[in-house]
Formats: C-alpha cells, sequence, structure tokens
C-alpha cells in the first residue's frame, strides 16, 4: 500500500470515504479506516470509497481524485475518475496510484533540506550559465554584435560585452593554439 520513503516523508494512496475518513491499510474483510478517536475499524467495504487521494505521514494531502459515476465524465485533469469495478479493499488502480505517486513525490522533494535545494539551483545556474556563454560564443562567431547579444539578453551592448568579451576571446584564443 505505500511507496516508499524520501527525505523521511512516507507516502501512500489511500482511499477517502464519504465521512473524509482515509483507509490505512485492509484487513480479511476490506479497508481499514481510522476513525477521528484515532481507533482502527475493520472490515469497511472498498466500494463505497468516493476517490483516492495522495497521503504522507507528516500530514500532508494531495487533491482529491473524485470517483465520478460514468466514463463520460472521467477527467483525469480535474482530479476525476471513473473506476466503476473498486474492490472491497478500495484499492486504486494502478495508474491513479502512478498519478498520485508523483504528487506526493513532488511534495517530498519540496521538503527537502533548504540547502541541498541551494546546492541543486546553484548547479543547475551554472551549467545554465555555462551553455549561455556557449550560445554567446557562436552568436559572436556568426558575426553578431555586442549590441544584438545585449538586446536577446536584455542587456546593454556594454553590459554584454563586459559579461562575456574576455570568456569568448579565451574559449577562440584556446581554439586557435589547438589548431596550431
Amino acid at each position: 500500500m505505500g511507496w516508499g520513503t524520501i527525505e523521511g516523508h512516507e507516502g501512500w494512496g489511500p482511499a477517502v470515504f464519504p465521512d473524509g475518513r482515509l483507509s490505512v491499510g485492509s484487513s480479511g474483510g476490506g479497508a481499514m479506516v481510522r476513525g477521528p478517536d484515532d481507533r482502527l475499524e475493520k472490515g469497511v467495504d472498498g466500494r463505497t470509497a468516493i476517490g483516492w487521494q495522495a497521503a504522507c505521514e507528516c500530514g500532508w494531502r494531495g487533491p482529491l481524485w473524485r470517483r465520478v459515476a460514468t466514463a463520460g465524465e472521467h477527467a483525469p485533469d480535474r482530479h476525476q475518475v471513473f473506476v466503476p469495478d473498486v474492490d472491497r479493499y478500495g484499492d486504486a488502480a494502478e495508474e491513479l496510484q502512478a498519478a498520485m505517486r508523483a504528487e506526493w513525490s513532488g511534495h517530498a522533494a519540496d521538503a527537502r533540506d533548504p540547502l541541498e535545494q541551494v546546492r541543486e539551483q546553484a548547479r543547475e545556474a551554472g551549467a545554465a550559465q555555462a551553455r549561455l556563454t556557449d550560445a554567446v560564443h557562436a552568436a559572436r562567431q556568426a558575426g553578431h554584435s555586442w549590441a544584438d547579444i545585449g538586446q536577446a539578453v536584455g542587456i546593454t551592448r556594454q553590459s554584454a560585452h563586459e559579461r562575456w568579451a574576455r570568456l569568448t576571446t579565451a574559449t577562440t584564443d584556446a581554439a586557435a593554439q589547438e589548431a596550431r
């Protein structure tokens, strides 16, 4: 039933019942649900589920994937799913489990250590900066002016020159040295 743990978050895709309770497992007779008083109720008929919802041990809940009555109402982009054959345990179909797990994974990823997020964004920014420098170099090789490049980036000609002239010249010089 569970999807595992990411960064200390444990997720699963429980059935949601009309009174808002979520399934927490199953027993021989059906779904197990936790009541408001924290007691487990066994044997709840999963066929009465009104939908499914990604959940995390930390208390996070994804949007409700509401169960609709007809195939014509099926609209996954609006979290409406037609599931005609729900079993007595209330388990969601594999495709729906995958969609809910993706929602939960996004939640768990957002809950990561903020410094790790900073490190990841810095790596991505560095890689993007290297690609931008390569593109500027290619533009200069193609004969574009610093004014053209500045305009493309949204800065002045002078700012573009100050930012990339040394880098693109060094790359050109290194390529010329290698060609000799």
